[in-house]
């Protein structure tokens, strides 16, 4: 669960940066009685805002000159820009356009938008470029954001669970092989210790199934290092990981 719910994170997430590098930046949508702000850095040969003039393509669209400001990032001067669609707007796509005041010209470079007029929020949703957002409605990193969490809770109960389960293997005197591998020597099986008791090598293991009710095999325990157990199997079955290893006792 925690694996799938990784795989549907990692999928919104993609569908959000498929629908962000396929965006317009220069297209806005816009709801009758909504307004936005336009910004964009000071054209040349320009240092005040009378010096420009942005007009529409509309009067469904009224634009409002606000102020110049510094730039956050990069620096040098921008200019912000209020347009504003009535509520009595009818839908349809209107361009804005920057002109130099002086003698009506665009600006260059040129600095154009279009802003789109929709009727209902619905249009705006059946719009959007991301598949999930069209769907759904709602951000698809949002719901990245939401699964990633929602997958640390069977990771973590898993892991809860784990506890009592090696501890119940380590009463009986038994471990879980976590990993296997092919090598010119044998098999070689991986596994912690059994219990508090160290595991001098050359040490034969039992090995059983999942639910130590069959003895598939011995191995002959080649090193311990940190806790964990490297062992070669001494038969021709191949084990794999998830059986128990037992070592047997003199």
């Amino acid at each position: 669960m925690g694996t799938l719910a990784i795989c549907l994170a990692i999928a919104f997430a993609v569908d959000g940066m498929i629908a962000g590098g396929r965006k317009d930046p220069k297209l806005h949508h816009l709801l009758p009685g909504e307004s936005l702000n336009l910004t964009d850095p000071m054209p040349r040969g320009t240092e005040r805002l009378d010096q420009l003039s942005l007009r529409s393509s509309s009067p469904d669209v009224s634009l409002r000159m606000v102020e110049t400001f510094t730039g956050f990032w990069l620096g040098g001067t921008l200019w912000r820009a209020e347009a504003t669609v009535p509520a009595t707007a009818a839908p349809g796509e209107h361009s804005v356009i920057m002109y130099y005041q002086s003698n009506g010209t665009e600006t260059t470079p040129r600095q154009a938008y279009r802003i789109r007029i929709h009727q209902t929020a619905k249009d705006i949703q059946a719009a959007s470029l991301s598949l999930s957002s069209r769907t759904f409605g709602v951000s698809p990193y949002l719901v990245a954001a939401v699964l990633m969490l929602l997958a640390f809770v069977p990771i973590f109960s898993m892991l809860a669970m784990a506890r009592p389960i090696v501890q119940a293997l380590r009463d009986e005197g038994m471990s879980e092989i976590f990993r296997a591998m092919a090598s010119p020597e044998g098999q070689r099986i991986f596994f912690s210790l059994p219990s508090t008791k160290p595991l001098a090598a050359n040490t034969l293991v039992e090995v059983l199934d999942d639910r130590a009710e069959k003895v598939l095999g011995k191995a002959l325990v080649f090193a311990v290092v940190k806790g964990d157990v490297e062992a070669i199997m001494q038969d021709e079955v191949k084990i794999r990981p998830g059986s128990l290893a037992r070592p047997i006792l003199p």
